[in-house]
């Protein structure tokens, strides 16, 4: 079965089709979210030779990340998901920083700002971490087996080793993953640590669509 893997908790969008032939990719493209996802989707529709209705599987970061890239991602899975119904399996941001490590590592950290930072630990067998937190910057300590994004290292330097993100890693930390832990389409949430962010699904919102 064909199977979409998206990124989009960062500033740049990855996004890849892996059939059971080959793995199509796009990776850290420029731009607004909401303006390359759907264009770069047809795309590789195209270049795989699959319909739309044939993706029915999804590989999702849904977080913590980027506020505006995570709430197009869930809510693009979302409208498909109404269309034809999907299987989803999400993956944290945090869990997928520590696969693309050349190294063991014990806890990967994400600039939260505002003097925070994401940090997830408590690595399980299958290669996610179990506790993701928040916490101030000032309480980091020097830690060689902590991980970070490379577009970080100035922000952590000294206190994490920087990682370069692939689609490869997130292909691998997915297949580890139990079939247990694939939701349906319209369960995908964008995993926000912060209290003070909640989701709710567009037709939760305040829109004119939705109005009786």
């Amino acid at each position: 079965m064909p199977t979409v893997y998206l990124d989009a908790s960062r500033d740049t969008l990855t996004l890849g089709l892996k059939t059971a032939e080959s793995l199509h990719r796009f990776e850290s493209i420029e731009g607004r979210h909401d303006n390359v996802l759907l264009p770069t989707l047809d795309r590789l529709i195209v270049e795989s030779g699959y319909q739309s209705t044939d993706l029915t599987h999804w590989v999702v970061v849904n977080g913590p990340g980027s506020f505006t890239g995570l709430r197009i991602a869930v809510s693009c899975v979302h409208a498909i998901d109404a269309v034809t119904p999907c299987h989803v399996l999400p993956i944290d941001s945090l869990s997928l920083l520590a696969a693309n490590a050349q190294k063991e590592c014990d806890e990967a950290v994400i600039d939260a700002r505002m003097g925070e930072v994401y940090v997830g630990c408590d690595m399980n067998a299958e290669g996610v971490f179990q506790t993701i937190e928040i916490k101030p910057m000032h309480a980091l300590m020097p830690r060689s087996t902590r991980v970070c994004f490379d577009s970080e290292m100035a922000i952590f330097s000294g206190i994490a080793s920087p990682v370069t993100c692939r689609l490869d890693a997130l292909v691998k930390l997915a297949d580890a993953q139990p079939a247990d832990a694939w939701i349906a389409g319209h369960q995908l949430t964008p995993r926000y640590v912060r209290n003070t962010v909640s989701w709710k699904p567009l037709s939760e919102q305040p829109s004119k669509l939705y109005d009786a």
